[in-house]
């Protein structure tokens, strides 16, 4: 009989630890990895993944069975000790199994469940749902029940839905990845968070943020003779230009090399046959305000990746292209003409030019300087300054010493920026 209710107690203590290890394995699995293993055709993903729309019921359910497995130990613990040792049977009882379940049936299984989750999860899966099945009708009467006392107090009970994934929780999630890795496997998560982070800034970036400036852009002027527009156009580093007239007050569209290179063969090769509006497409003009994703979808589906940007007064600010987005992403591309980011050289010092973007800047290098009072480095120090500063001048943010190394006219060309310890 002694024997007997001995191993009856070690059962329960082991029901009691699957418990408790199968609750921290069900609350703490990546939603994420649940859906992806779903979708995958896991059977015991596909399970976990309705309990999770119902997982108030399932911690109910758990809750109940862990507690009733730890009373009846409890309750036999006491009536063998108290079989032995008489009415102090209770103390030593209480003493004993409190011991046991706290490091056997609580911390053990509960730290073997949070080293891996996921993958614990789905092991449990099957005891969850056969506890469900067993215990589900009261773990909805505890439901019930609980939600009657909050009313009681004037509380609303919560939703039954498992919150979605916020975008605070996924930042969080990306900076975590890689974290840990060596040598060219933290260079690669490196670059991957770096990707990913600029996917969600498509969201909440404009198309003023990537822009092209109207100072920096190459354009073709209609009212120059043919030959010259020709001449200009195959000059050029890029394969499309606005074709303007009256110093840019009024858009024809846009031409390429391919449909200028074509109107030349069309006319015998004769630049001064050509008809330069003949030429164009048609400019897709876009507010400054407008949201990168929403220019994105519109590239999409346009033969043209280049967009007019217009101010508020419907002066041109300047050019976006599908180039400008997909840098947003995937980094700057190297191949657009534009200023290239080096390394960082001795001594913690960078030298770029004054028209770079800071948000690139942070990108590349890591660093955290204000991104809101201006969009390049240049304005930055102009807006610091609340001046143009001239060459040598230099100002400190946080723990950056930025200096101006040359200046043409009123255009900021080139400054250092030194990281100070």
């Amino acid at each position: 009989m002694t024997l007997a209710m001995v191993g009856a107690i070690l059962l329960l203590l082991a029901a009691s630890a699957a418990f408790s290890g199968s609750e921290t394995a069900f609350t703490a699995v990546s939603r994420a990895f649940v859906t992806r293993r779903a979708r995958e055709g896991d059977r015991r993903a596909v399970a976990l993944e309705a309990l999770g729309a119902r997982q108030d019921q399932v911690v109910a359910a758990i809750l109940v069975g862990n507690n009733l497995v730890n009373t009846t130990a409890t309750a036999m613990a006491s009536a063998l000790l108290i079989s032995w040792f008489g009415e102090g049977g209770v103390v030593y009882a209480s003493l004993v199994m409190t011991a046991l379940l706290v490091i056997f049936s609580e911390v053990l299984p509960k730290t073997i469940a949070l080293r891996g989750p996921d993958a614990a999860a789905l092991r449990v899966t099957p005891l969850l749902t056969l506890v469900m099945r067993a215990l589900g009708p009261v773990a909805r009467v505890v439901g019930a029940v609980v939600a009657f006392t909050l009313r009681l107090f004037g509380v609303r009970a919560p939703a039954a839905e498992r919150p979605g994934i916020t975008e605070d929780e996924l930042l969080g999630a990306i900076e975590l990845h890689g974290l840990g890795q060596q040598g060219a496997a933290d260079i690669a998560a490196r670059e991957e968070r770096r990707m990913l982070r600029g996917v969600l800034e498509l969201d909440d970036m404009a198309v003023r943020d990537v822009m092209t400036h109207r100072s920096r852009v190459a354009v073709l002027d209609a009212d120059d003779p043919p030959d010259v527009m020709l001449e200009r156009l195959l000059a050029s580093r890029h394969t499309r230009l606005p074709l303007l007239r009256r110093n840019g007050e009024e858009i024809l569209g846009v031409v390429t090399v391919r449909m200028a290179l074509r109107a030349l063969h069309a006319v015998g090769g004769d630049p001064a046959r050509l008809d330069p509006a003949a030429l164009a497409l048609p400019a897709v003009i876009v507010p400054e305000a407008r949201p990168l994703r929403a220019q994105l979808h519109e590239f999409r589906k346009s033969a043209v990746k280049l967009a007019i940007v217009m101010d508020e007064y419907g002066a041109m600010r300047g050019i976006v292209t599908l180039e400008d987005i997909v840098e947003v992403v995937v980094g700057q591309i190297a191949n657009r003409g534009e200023a290239i980011l080096g390394d960082i050289g001795p001594g913690g010092t960078a030298e770029v030019r004054g028209d770079v973007r800071v948000r690139d800047l942070n990108r590349e290098f890591d660093w955290d300087l204000p991104e809101t009072e201006a969009a390049t480095i240049g304005g930055l120090m102009a807006a610091r300054c609340h001046d143009i500063p001239a060459a040598g001048a230099e100002i400190v943010i946080g723990r950056y010493r930025i200096r101006v190394e040359e200046r043409r006219g009123l255009r900021i060309d080139r400054v250092t920026v030194r990281i100070e310890a």
